[in-house]
């Protein structure tokens, strides 16, 4: 009904929302987006002593036909690009598409925001380009058909680049406990930024007990050291690699993980609430009273973080063998390669009846497919093979064994949507064999077969798993906290946000909603850190200097809530990291520039700038790593990734309006002479030629779709021009 809004909700079970909460509203202390409005009613007099509030519901079938009934109903279908979550070295762009009236468009920081009306690009679907330079969060107020508003809910960040640097940064000078005393000498643990200090084992912050897992192992503690690793492929910073290894040598190995001399179960990682307690059996039986015969080594998402943090250094050692100086290159991927193994045995042997490898997601396990090639590559194909026939089990009971393959930690899982679409990925690319018996499972009693496999299995399960992950993710909500994220922008963001834009990218048929959606969640959780120049006072969560770096473990969208160790925490970025690198970690996959010719907005670069003149396109990359650029249309499909190095910083990208000639220059990241790939995904039956300051290139098949060349880097920056021989019509 006409002048019915919903202005609050309340942090109850399910949440109580509110058309007027000028009473409850106000009796809970934080902030709020919305004003908290009262009506009285005037029964004395006569007047004012009704009010007619009404909702409709419509069914609709598919995402679509709702966006058609907003429309119909005279509300708004909004879409934005490339999300709420606004780098300030890019633009977004918002379409409203309404019946109603626009009277005007009200930024909440005039003199801070820049807002254009690019025009109808459609019937009826308004189009506007805003820019920020305030950071932090900015609402804009849409009013219209009069005395009628409603809201749009952004939030400024620095660059993406920035904030990747910051971070990594952060964790290693402000997040690593170094002191040889300490059991835990070396952990990266979680940091307060509400009180400005780290937390640890001996500094707990509220976390005690079994919750003492928070401080040193985990998910909050695990995920950290791959994040800085997975940073320094891109961006090596010494210091950065030191600390990685630091904690490797005096954390991980021979605490955290049994060595490879500890029998039995040597590479095992040790669980909650830490290693130290998890290895001495007097310790755990005050914490714990099951399971207290088994080695406390079941976890199976463990096993993946750190494989995860030993082939990202691996790939540094190969790259850098300068830089690292505990292990060798071999050394790590061995170290990958076992943990990996680990990962498959361990969990499953000793506490099958719960930790079922095969049959949960796990965060950051489809690194092992990077550990599989690489294996192969370096010649190890007997451990390759055997490495890749266990990841294959689970891909197969993912496709065909399980109808419902949506469970991590729990159920229905916003975490499973990773592994789900890696799955399905995986037995598109690659060919499988069908097997009789390939393994019995313990808890059911059965065998597992596989009589026929066909890539359409998976291609279906894709389409099946991708529709099924939008459910935990928002899409047509107008916040930078629900668009493109899980209900509380966590790392699952992005997690899950990869599988959409990926799918986007190179298997949907028609790109243009998934690239929106997908983009929208890389950046979503961005939001989270606490970041700022010194005319923001370096955060807009936890102003101050010292906390420029620091990042909440998720968002608490209710105006008043509990954190994890029960202390009461308002509005906002929790105070503490938590998981959040795992996010971050799954952002380094991300990132990209894609260049595209939306239906709607245009012609875009997500995730970049762009200049369209009568040659073609100019782009400049500001994903954040600049590293891949891929060009996608209904019709077209290219992709272009640096093993090392990456495009030149603040330079543009040249494309010729057929698409078929990109020129750009190759920065040299270390300064030194050494050689890289160059790897070009588009469609079969492509010619491509490459050539390197103008000198031509050999390629190297890899498939139907994939080619690699090799460049010798020498100078500073170099010259490279793609000439593909398509001329289709995009």
């Amino acid at each position: 009904m006409k002048g019915t809004k919903l202005e609050y909700f309340d942090g109850s079970d399910g949440g109580r929302l509110y058309i007027h909460s000028g009473l409850s509203g106000n009796r809970v202390k934080g902030s709020w987006r919305q004003k908290h409005t009262m009506v009285k009613l005037d029964q004395v007099r006569g007047k004012n002593t009704k009010l007619h509030y009404g909702f409709k519901f419509r069914w609709a079938d598919n995402y679509d036909e709702m966006r058609q009934i907003l429309y119909e109903e005279g509300l708004f279908d909004i879409r934005i690009v490339p999300g709420m979550t606004v780098p300030s070295d890019l633009k977004a762009q918002f379409s409203l598409h309404t019946q109603n009236r626009i009277d005007s468009i009200i930024s909440e920081f005039p003199e801070n925001t820049r807002i254009s009306y690019l025009g109808e690009k459609l019937p009826h679907h308004y189009v506007y380009e805003v820019e920020f330079s305030k950071l932090g969060e900015n609402m804009l107020t849409v009013h219209y058909d009069g005395d009628r508003h409603t809201y749009l809910e952004f939030f400024s960040t620095e660059p993406v680049e920035t904030l990747i640097k910051k971070r990594a940064s952060f964790i290693v000078n402000k997040q690593q406990h170094r002191d040889t005393t300490k059991w835990y000498n070396g952990l990266f643990s979680i940091y307060d930024m509400k009180e400005g200090v780290l937390r640890g084992p001996d500094n707990t912050g509220g976390f005690e007990g079994w919750n003492g897992y928070v401080l040193a192992c985990d998910d909050p503690a695990l995920c950290k050291a791959p994040f800085v690793a997975a940073k320094n492929v891109y961006y090596p910073v010494d210091e950065e690699i030191e600390a990685v290894e630091y904690y490797i040598e005096h954390f991980v190995w021979g605490g955290l993980q049994r060595t490879d001399m500890e029998e039995p179960y040597p590479y095992g990682i040790y669980g909650v609430p830490n290693w130290k307690a998890a290895r001495d059996i007097w310790t755990r039986t005050g914490i714990r009273s099951g399971q207290l015969d088994r080695m406390q080594i079941w976890r199976s998402y463990d096993y993946a973080h750190i494989a995860m943090l030993y082939y990202h250094m691996y790939q540094i050692a190969k790259m850098h063998p300068d830089k690292v100086k505990y292990l060798n290159a071999n050394e790590y991927l061995e170290r990958a390669y076992q943990t990996a193994r680990a990962f498959f045995i361990y969990p499953y042997e000793i506490w099958g009846e719960y930790y079922e490898t095969y049959k949960i997601g796990c965060y950051n396990e489809l690194v092992i497919e990077k550990i599989i090639e690489d294996l192969e590559k370096e010649g190890r194909k007997n451990e390759a093979g055997w490495l890749r026939n266990e990841y294959e089990k689970k891909v197969k009971y993912f496709i065909y064994d399980d109808e419902y393959p949506y469970a991590s930690e729990f159920p229905t899982d916003r975490t499973a949507f990773e592994s789900s679409y890696a799955f399905a990925r995986y037995g598109m690319m690659n060919i499988m064999k069908p097997d009789t018996n390939l393994w019995f499972d313990k808890v059911y009693r059965k065998w597992y077969s596989h009589p026929v496999i066909r890539k359409e299995d998976a291609r279906n399960f894709m389409e099946r798993q991708h529709y099924a992950g939008l459910a935990v993710r928002g899409w047509l909500e107008t916040t930078y906290f629900q668009l493109g994220a899980d209900n509380s922008m966590s790392y699952m963001a992005k997690m899950g946000g990869w599988s959409i834009l990926d799918y986007g990218m190179y298997f949907a048929q028609l790109p243009y909603d998934w690239l929106q959606l997908g983009y929208a969640s890389y950046l979503s959780s961005w939001a989270l850190m606490n970041t700022g120049t010194p005319e923001s006072d370096y955060g807009f969560w936890s102003p101050g200097e010292q906390n420029d770096g620091a990042m909440g473990w998720a968002y608490v969208s209710s105006k008043g809530g509990r954190s994890r160790n029960r202390s009461i925490m308002g509005r906002g970025a929790r105070i503490y990291c938590g998981e959040a690198d795992l996010g971050n970690g799954a952002a380094l996959r991300i990132a990209t520039t894609v260049l595209s010719n939306d239906p709607l907005f245009g012609w875009i670069a997500y995730g970049g700038n762009i200049e369209q003149n009568s040659q073609g396109f100019e782009v400049i990359p500001r994903d954040g790593i600049r590293n891949r650029f891929s060009i996608i249309t209904e019709k077209r499909r290219i992709s272009i990734e640096f093993e090392r190095d990456g495009f030149l910083k603040d330079d543009k990208i040249t494309i010729d309006n057929s698409l078929n000639t990109i020129g750009f220059k190759i920065e040299n990241r270390s300064g030194d002479k050494h050689n890289t790939h160059l790897v070009v995904i588009t469609l079969p039956a492509s010619t491509i030629e490459v050539r390197l300051d103008n000198r031509k290139l050999k390629p190297v098949k890899i498939s139907d779709t994939k080619l690699l060349f090799d460049l010798d880097i020498i100078d500073r920056t170099h010259n490279i021009e793609i000439i593909f021989s398509a001329n289709l019509n995009y």
